[in-house]
């Protein structure tokens, strides 16, 4: 079985988005084992708190998957000062085909950073998958507007999570109800080639594929 390397590091929020981009690579043929490893934090305080540090350890490259969550300036604002400390200078907006940062010196690692859904706007992993959805799925506009029909005392999710809720709503009424967010990738109940897809896909070998050697 072939290793994973370890100077080559995706961090992710949580289990899920780690799970997500195990499927998606799977799906067009990345072998994500062999470009690198998939560490998974607890939460944004916990991903930012390694990228402080992370830098200063042997790795050769570097990757952070966030979520934009309600402010994604503030987001923004919060990795470049945890970027600073390190050298790196982050560019006044993310790249819509998400960011890089080069080496400030040869000690530190190339840095990639994707913010969900799509480095513009507001949302979260949840948002980007619904995204994936077929044309003409009307029950992801029903999913929508059962969610939304929920009178606000009776809601128990916090407004930030009203895709998430959504998201589960729609794959509750899959074929196989309940299927967890990846596996809904390798059903086809998502088409990982609809935006922002190809974008996030050519991020992802833009940053872990190693340089030809000369």
């Amino acid at each position: 079985m072939m290793s994973e390397p370890h100077d080559r590091i995706l961090l992710v929020e949580g289990r899920d988005d780690a799970e997500v981009v195990k499927q998606f690579c799977n799906h067009h043929g990345i072998d994500n084992r062999r470009l690198f490893r998939i560490e998974v934090k607890n939460g944004i305080e916990a991903l930012l708190d390694d990228l402080r540090v992370r830098p200063q350890t042997h790795v050769r490259v570097l990757g952070a998957i966030v979520d934009a969550d309600t402010d994604p300036e503030l987001r923004w604002r919060q990795l470049g000062d945890v970027m600073r400390r390190s050298g790196y200078e982050l560019p006044q907006r993310p790249s819509p085909s998400g960011t890089y940062l080069p080496a400030p010196n040869v000690f530190l690692p190339r840095i990639g950073l994707w913010m969900m859904p799509d480095n513009r706007v507001e949302g979260m992993l949840e948002d980007f998958l619904l995204r994936l959805t077929h044309d003409g799925d009307r029950l992801v506009t029903r999913a929508g507007k059962t969610v939304d029909d929920i009178p606000a005392e009776d809601r128990r999710f916090n407004p930030v999570h009203r895709s998430k809720a959504t998201m589960y709503t729609w794959l509750a009424w899959q074929a196989d109800p309940g299927t967890p967010l990846g596996q809904a990738i390798t059903k086809r109940y998502l088409d990982p080639s609809r935006d922002p897809a190809p974008a996030f896909r050519d991020w992802l070998l833009a940053l872990f594929t190693p340089a030809p050697t000369p």
